[in-house]
């Protein structure tokens, strides 16, 4: 009887224990599908016709070359990340800004390397070279022209990078803020179309 009900016991504790864990996760919406009024640009950028959504689709186009990059108006600290993004099979220099300025998750073309840098962590302010977390993955995984998944973790300094459910990159930042809001960037100097969708955020 004694160890009947120590295994009760013990199987009711890891239950509330895996569901406090599952429920840990809270998640915050930060797009409708309808609109971006959950975000800003800085009013300094240059970004006319930068930034529009369409049947559900955010959409940036920088015609004029300059670049922006669009904020949440929420800052954050913890959390997991999804979204699927689309981009033309030319040109394009985008990505996911993690905490403010200094800490990048990479999508598309490197300016500096010249080479496809989708998935990888671009953080200088680290001096750890521009890309300190690198995956020879890409050319596989990453199906340019078409819809990508991207999901995103980071959990105090520790950021990880998942592209159509690969595990890509597993990098712990050095000068990453503490707390700041996400950014979808629109790189300046070249003619670029990109389209983000199904954005989904869960603060851990």
């Amino acid at each position: 009887m004694l160890l009947q009900r120590l295994k009760t016991t013990l199987a009711t504790t890891l239950a509330v224990t895996l569901l406090s864990t599952v429920t840990s996760a809270e998640e915050v919406p930060i797009f409708d599908g309808k609109s971006i009024n959950n975000w800003n640009v800085k009013p300094t950028e240059n970004t006319d016709g930068h930034w529009k959504v369409e049947d559900g689709v955010i959409i940036a186009e920088n015609i004029n070359e300059k670049g922006s990059v669009l904020w949440t108006d929420r800052e954050f600290t913890n959390y997991e990340l999804e979204l699927e993004y689309q981009t033309p099979s030319d040109y394009y220099d985008t990505g996911v800004m993690l905490r403010g300025d200094g800490h990048q998750v990479q999508i598309g073309i490197s300016g500096s390397l010249k080479k496809d840098m989708t998935g990888c962590i671009y953080a200088p302010k680290d001096k750890r070279g521009s890309y300190p977390a690198q995956t020879d993955k890409i050319a596989k995984v990453h199906h340019v022209g078409q819809w990508n998944h991207l999901r995103i973790v980071l959990k105090d300094k520790r950021i990880q990078t998942f592209l159509n459910g690969e595990a890509f990159v597993d990098y712990t930042g050095i000068a990453i803020n503490d707390k700041g809001p996400i950014g979808l960037q629109l790189h300046a100097g070249h003619h670029m179309l990109i389209r983000f969708r199904n954005l989904k955020l869960k603060e851990l």
